[in-house]
């Protein structure tokens, strides 16, 4: 290739290291999507636009000690057809970590919000 031993690894390594990083991405995305319909679907709610958007993605360590992404995804829903609120699904590697919604709802459909 260049002649170069450390300039040829980095030429496979670097293009290798971001198809992993799109393909284990992608795959979050997929469950962070999966996760939001199901949320929304319990707490019988309109999830919207049927997709997540990444917010915040940063590197952690997993429950088993590797190495991982901690990613931050948001959506939008709807309640009553009115208003668009957006809530956030946060994925550890493939694992769901939480669910946040803004608000719930008492007894008598009134917004309690929570912070």
């Amino acid at each position: 290739m260049s002649g170069n031993a450390l300039l040829d690894l980095l030429i496979i390594a670097i293009p290798a290291a971001l198809a992993s990083l799109w393909w284990t991405g992608s795959r979050a995305r997929e469950l962070a999507i999966g996760h939001a319909r199901q949320a929304c679907k319990h707490r019988q709610l309109q999830f919207l636009d049927q997709t997540v958007s990444i917010n915040k993605m940063k590197p952690v360590r997993s429950s088993t000690g590797s190495n991982c992404f901690l990613r931050e995804y948001g959506f939008e829903f709807t309640d009553q057809g009115q208003f668009r609120d957006t809530a956030i699904v946060t994925m550890r590697g493939h694992v769901l970590k939480n669910i946040h919604f803004p608000y719930t709802r008492d007894s008598e459909g009134n917004r309690i919000y929570v912070h």
